[in-house]
């Protein structure tokens, strides 16, 4: 299973004839979905120019969340203290003695102690891993969802938002939860093949290649973590549906910016919505 791509994706190509972009109408209403990367390196720019034309057409730009929320320091401070063990919980006493010597190993091998850990819940070890890592890779830059916050805060466009900001807290915080080992051995495994594993997912995002996201990002969670794969992706693509359709019943034209795998699959947002009729093409400018 490859765990990580269920934190980020990233990409460093820059022209092709489609990309992660989608037009969905709905009689004389329209809005466009993005899907996005979580971190970026410095090559990765310039964006795919479907995606700025898109942003130029739209007044509201929609998130998974409110990033804007997320970056505020009492939001931070609330989400550390939910990924940390309190009251004297450690991460020796919830993961077998197997894998916390397995984590100890890897981490001297970059010069880490165990003890930085220690009081890490399994989901913050495994996005700290991976962060370390990206950032030694040169991949931690801004991704496109706050490279877009960015502009709309400048520009004063409209923010929305598909979940609060305390569902999305509950979620990294139960990220994985039962299956705590298998989780942070999939993370260090991953480690040495992060690099290969990053080009072959930024070609698929790229070029908008759907069935290569599918196989290289859900084919193994489904059958590895399927009940990560249900809570991360299902159950959220559910809940984000109806708000997504009632977007089309508004004048404005909205700019929908989500995680990459959200739309793709059987699951994905964007077969559910051929599935109820609107109209779906890939946006080419």
């Amino acid at each position: 299973m490859r765990y990580l791509i269920l934190l980020c994706l990233v990409i460093p190509f820059h022209s092709f004839a489609e990309t992660s972009l989608w037009k969905v109408t709905h009689g004389a209403s329209k809005l466009f979905i993005g899907g996005t990367i979580h971190v970026l390196s410095e090559t990765d720019y310039p964006l795919p120019k479907e995606f700025s034309h898109a942003y130029r057409q739209a007044q509201m730009l929609v998130f998974e969340t409110d990033i804007k929320a997320m970056a505020n320091p009492d939001v931070q401070q609330q989400l550390v203290f939910k990924l940390m063990y309190q009251n004297g919980d450690t991460l020796k006493k919830n993961i077998s003695s197997e894998t916390y010597q397995k984590l100890s190993d890897y981490l001297l091998t970059i010069g880490v102690s165990i003890e930085m850990f220690n009081q890490l819940k399994p989901s913050m070890v495994s996005m700290t891993l991976l962060m370390m890592e990206l950032q030694r890779l040169g991949m931690a830059n801004i991704g496109v969802d706050n490279y877009f916050l960015g502009l709309a805060v400048t520009d004063n466009r409209a923010l929305g938002q598909l979940e609060s900001v305390d569902l999305h807290i509950q979620l990294l915080e139960n990220l994985g939860k039962g299956q705590e080992d298998e989780m942070i051995l999939n993370s260090i495994k991953e480690m040495e093949d992060l690099p290969i594993l990053m080009e072959e997912l930024k070609a698929a995002w790229r070029t908008g290649n759907t069935k290569k996201l599918e196989e290289i990002g859900i084919s193994a969670m489904k059958m590895d973590f399927p009940k990560l794969y249900q809570s991360l992706l299902v159950n959220r693509n559910n809940a984000w549906l109806p708000k997504i359709e009632a977007l089309l019943d508004t004048q404005e034209i909205e700019f929908v910016l989500v995680g990459a795998l959200h739309l793709v699959g059987e699951e994905g947002i964007i077969s559910k919505l051929k599935k109820k009729g609107y109209k779906v093409e890939k946006f080419k400018d």
